[in-house]
């Protein structure tokens, strides 16, 4: 276990829970499952309320010591989008200049959560171009020995993430999925959620998979899916064992197995789908500039500085600009930031 030096020089043994969260994920699902909220002067407030809502829930629920919150840049998605050109083209990106929410709505709640998190000393970073899956991937990638990471998001994808250390809050699902209970969630096993988006591909990011393939056709083949970690290879020379086996019973090929052989796609992948679906989705690698690393690795190290937020107070101004007071009730008010008050000073212990 790692040990942190105290203030006055001595070691001690430290077990850090640290929160990392999605940020456009939790934002989005805010903003547009409560559009039609308003404050009292006719300003939309759903997206707002909701984030620091949530937010708020699970610091009640539980103790962490951190709080990392991760955004998506204008041009995210550009370093997928330059080996895969038909990545997330359902999404009206625009990688060249920069894609901004058409919504002022959208924007003016969104300025103001970062905001809010900022006074509350809640880290935050976005890059123009690195999406935030692959920064919280990092950060899991490359945490501490110490520390126990919870991870709140809505993309299925960071199931592979998942292990001793990490689980995953869903919001849509109100839950955590861990490594223990994580096949009460899905189908197959934890160690595989990689391996089927390489090879079934991904409608919501417009990847294309093995045409005629989709996880319950794996599932079925091969249910070791459903029991171990399974490497492509073994995928291949299970379907070529099937196909043979029909063949000595006269029985015709299975063309969804077929086409996992012979790499057939509808995509501009070709016959390099497996070797192109593998970056996309892959969060053991993410993909970051050199200069968002060295971003990340910074924002991890750094420690709290209370001189440089405006803190509790100024927050309580500006929620009452937006209208929680009347949200919340004026007697619940007065506590809501209690929790976050609580995070602030279970860092400043951490430094001392």
């Amino acid at each position: 276990m790692n040990k942190r030096p105290s203030k006055s020089g001595v070691k001690r043994d430290l077990k850090e829970n640290i929160l990392l969260v999605d940020g456009n994920a939790l934002f989005k699902r805010g903003f547009i499952g409560a559009y039609d909220e308003f404050n009292s002067k006719g300003e939309r407030m759903g997206g707002l309320f909701q984030f620091i809502t949530v937010l708020r829930k699970l610091l009640v629920e539980d103790l962490y010591h951190k709080v990392y919150v991760f955004w998506d840049g204008a041009l995210s998605g550009k370093l997928r989008h330059d080996i895969y050109p038909e990545y997330k083209e359902n999404r009206n990106k625009d990688y060249i200049n920069g894609s901004i929410p058409i919504d002022a709505n959208y924007r003016i709640q969104n300025f103001k959560v970062e905001e809010y998190l900022s006074e509350l000393f809640i880290r935050q970073i976005k890059d123009q171009m690195v999406e935030g899956d692959d920064f919280i991937a990092y950060f899991c990638k490359n945490k501490t020995p110490n520390m126990n990471v919870t991870i709140c998001t809505n993309d299925r994808d960071m199931s592979q993430l998942i292990n001793d250390d990490v689980r995953i809050y869903y919001i849509d699902k109100k839950t955590f999925v861990t490594k223990e209970n994580y096949q009460t969630h899905f189908k197959h096993h934890q160690t595989n959620a990689m391996l089927i988006k390489m090879i079934t591909g991904d409608n919501s990011d417009c990847i294309k998979g093995i045409k005629g393939v989709k996880e319950g056709t794996l599932l079925k083949h091969f249910p070791k899916l459903t029991e171990r970690k399974v490497e492509l290879n073994e995928i291949i020379e299970w379907a070529t064992e099937i196909q043979k086996e029909r063949a000595d019973k006269k029985q015709k090929p299975l063309t969804a197995l077929t086409n996992i052989i012979d790499k057939v796609t509808v995509g501009s992948q070709g016959t390099k789908i497996y070797e192109i679906n593998k970056i996309l989705v892959d969060l053991s690698e993410p993909l970051l500039t050199e200069s968002s690393q060295l971003i990340i690795d910074n924002l991890i190290e750094s420690e709290f500085n209370s001189e440089i937020y405006g803190g509790i107070k100024l927050v309580y101004e500006k929620m009452k600009r937006d209208g929680f007071d009347e949200k919340i009730g004026h007697e619940r008010f007065n506590d809501f930031l209690m929790p976050f008050k609580k995070l602030i000073e279970r860092e400043k212990r951490l430094t001392e």
